[in-house]
């Protein structure tokens, strides 16, 4: 109270002097405090919209700088409208491709509040963040594919399914190797009534390939001849008609215009051939690395005994497609078989028969025999992950015949089922196995093959159904990003 009334009475003003300073020391202390926590605020909220529009480049499966820098700008704009202060933008966006990683710098200005008594009208804040798309653990995934005569139907905007497909599938190959390096390994299984194994897997202990043999006919000389000709065959087209055909559901056309054929009578004349020398001609029968089913109880559906061997056949002619690739992580090799994939050789137009594909995506998945690239099986699919991508356009067409491993065309309705049924149990013996399957459908219109591709997936999640070009393109974009996880590295 004492030290109240000598305050009052105290007319030096210095007393009045030193608390004016005072308080406005406290008001800019005060100021501060408000100032810098408004400033905190705006920096958290410029962080986050940072960090997503990073995040939001970096999930596009486009590599192109320019569509990505457009997807974070639209993330960075919608996260911080409302968000106090000015001049709020992107001051730098990069992408490097090779490590698969998007930088983005941002920064804004916010107007100061009490601190503006002492001269600070303004305060700059920024952030930094870094969004890196990477494999999670290591990557084994075989693309089992459809290079059967169907694929070269067309797919819609003049090219053909095949060509659709090597677009898709290298795509894939460079998304997860881009973000994976050598963690990632990738297959390719080309599939269509046989499989190839290469031949240079002919002495394999998992293989038994008879020898290559030559037969050789004589035809006996012919000596010379004469023959009188008295009369000679008249034809006569009926009514145009057009005709067609089915290989592999492709369907085709030709002329089969019925005519009449009669022998009328000639002036006779002689004829005379000849002579004919005796022609012996040898053919050759050798090993192309086609392959049957393993014909021993149900061996040809699972991996179970490695040292059981397949069997491959022999022919005058290449009776399968492209070979196997077993796992790599050579870029160049995976794009060059891809390029190189062929749906026919000469009049061979193979049918479908989808187990053959699948099993071989088993093997090449699996650490024991045929090959030996794949890592063990791991309980919790992630070290290694493996993934089996199974694409067909089309329904099963033939059947497995017990008595020699050999792959018949379906003639009812009670082959295609058995086939679709063994398919089936090639599936859920990969899923058993902790392979992760993932199945897309190609233009299919058959609800049993498209019922049959839906159960084989690990999921709904894991099967697409792809009904024209572009829809297959975004189909294996998909399966790319489910493959490989996004993270903030900054």
């Amino acid at each position: 109270m004492g030290f109240a009334r000598r305050f009052r009475r105290d007319e030096s003003g210095a007393t009045v002097t030193m608390f004016a300073f005072a308080g406005v020391a406290v008001i800019c202390m005060a100021g501060a405090v408000v100032d810098y926590g408004r400033l905190s605020k705006a920096h958290s909220g410029l962080q986050a919209a940072t960090d997503s529009a990073a995040l939001a480049a970096a999930r596009l499966p486009s590599k192109d700088a320019a569509t990505m820098r457009a997807a974070a700008d639209k993330f960075f704009i919608a996260n911080t409208s409302g968000m106090a202060g000015q001049n709020i933008q992107i001051t730098k966006f990069d992408f490097q491709e090779s490590s698969g990683t998007v930088t983005i710098e941002s920064s804004g200005v916010l107007d100061t509040t009490l601190m503006s008594i002492i001269g600070f009208t303004t305060m700059g804040f920024s952030s930094r963040s870094a969004a890196l798309k990477e494999v999670t653990g290591t990557v084994e995934m075989a693309l089992v594919l459809d290079n059967t005569w169907s694929m070269s139907d067309s797919a819609g905007g003049g090219g053909s399914k095949i060509t659709v497909l090597k677009s898709a599938a290298k795509n894939l190959i460079n998304t997860i190797l881009a973000q994976g390096g050598t963690n990632v390994k990738i297959g390719i299984v080309p599939f269509a009534d046989y499989v190839n194994v290469g031949v240079g897997n002919r002495n394999q202990a998992w293989m038994s390939v008879p020898a290559d043999y030559s037969t050789t006919t004589t035809t006996p000389a012919v000596p010379y001849s004469c023959k009188t000709i008295s009369t000679k065959q008249v034809c006569t087209k009926g009514a145009p008609k057009t005709c067609t055909s089915t290989t592999d559901g492709v369907v085709s056309t030709y002329d089969c215009t019925p005519q009449t054929c009669v022998q009328q009578p000639i002036t006779p004349y002689q004829s005379c051939s000849g002579p004919t020398p005796a022609k012996t001609t040898v053919t050759n029968y050798k090993w192309y690395g086609c392959v049957l089913s393993r014909k021993t109880g149900e061996l040809r559906l699972n991996d179970s005994e490695p040292t059981s061997p397949y069997t491959g056949f022999l022919g005058t002619s290449q009776r399968c497609l492209n070979p196997i690739v077993p796992l790599t992580s050579d870029k160049a090799v995976l794009t060059s078989a891809i390029d190189n994939l062929i749906i026919n050789i000469g009049g061979y137009k193979p049918s479908t028969y989808i187990p053959g594909g699948l099993i071989w995506g088993v093997n090449v998945l699996s650490p024991t025999a045929p090959f030996a690239e794949a890592k063990a099986y791991d309980t919790a699919n992630k070290m290694p992950r493996k993934a089996m991508v199974l694409m067909t356009d089309g329904a099963n067409t033939m059947y497995f015949r017990a008595s020699d491993g050999t792959h018949q065309n379906a003639t009812n309705n009670g082959h295609v089922t058995t086939t679709n049924v063994d398919t089936t149990k090639i599936c859920d013996y990969a899923k058993s196995k902790k392979i992760e399957v993932f199945t897309v459908a190609f233009a299919v219109t058959d609800v049993a093959a498209k019922t049959m591709l839906q159960g084989c997936a690990s999921s709904s999640g894991h099967y697409y159904d792809a009904t024209d070009a572009a829809a297959l393109t975004a189909a294996f974009q998909s399966i790319g990003q489910s493959l490989t996880s996004l993270r903030l590295s900054q």
